[in-house]
C-alpha cells in the first residue's frame, strides 16, 4: 500500500493524485514530430502512435523509441533546452486533427504486447484558441458520458 500525505485541510490524498486535470484513458490515434530545442530547423518525420490518456493539460503516449531522426523526446545535448513535440490528435467523429505543441515531462519504460516501449507524458505548451475549445468540448463530453 502506498503512503498517503496529509493535506492542511485534513484530507488524505495519494502521492499519485497530483495532476491539475482529470485524465481519460482513451486509445486515440495520433501523429507527432520532434522539434530540436537547440535548432528549431531540425524536425523529425511524423510518427504514428496511440494515445494512452488525454486531459486538458496534456497527453500520455506509447512510443517504441525515445529518439526520432536524431532528436530525443526530452533534450539532445543541453538538459535545460527542451525539445518540443508537434502533435496531431485524431478525435472521434471529427475530420481535422487537434493540433498542439508540447514537451515531454516524464517517461518510463513499459512492455506492450511483450515488446519494450516508453510511456511518455507530454504537457501542452501551445494550443490556439480554436483547438483549445475543441479539446475542452471533447473532454467535457467524456466527463458527461463517463460520469453518468
Amino acid at each position: 500500500m502506498r503512503p498517503r500525505r496529509q493535506l492542511a485541510e485534513g484530507m488524505n490524498i495519494s502521492p499519485l493524485d497530483t495532476r491539475k486535470h482529470l485524465r481519460f484513458r482513451l486509445p486515440l490515434p495520433m501523429r507527432f514530430a520532434l522539434i530540436s530545442g537547440e535548432d528549431r530547423r531540425k524536425v523529425s518525420k511524423f510518427y504514428r502512435t496511440t494515445l494512452w490518456d488525454i486531459s486538458l493539460g496534456g497527453v500520455s503516449i506509447i512510443s517504441p523509441v525515445l529518439k526520432l531522426d536524431g532528436i530525443h523526446f526530452f533534450y539532445n545535448a543541453i538538459p535545460t533546452v527542451r525539445n518540443q513535440i508537434m502533435m496531431q490528435i485524431y478525435l472521434p467523429r471529427q475530420n481535422d486533427p487537434l493540433v498542439a505543441l508540447g514537451y515531454a515531462v516524464q517517461g518510463r519504460r513499459v512492455r506492450v504486447k511483450g515488446k519494450k516501449a516508453y510511456l511518455i507524458g507530454i504537457h501542452f505548451l501551445q494550443i490556439n484558441e480554436q483547438q483549445g475549445q475543441r479539446l475542452r468540448s471533447f473532454i467535457e463530453s467524456l466527463s458527461r458520458t463517463r460520469g453518468s
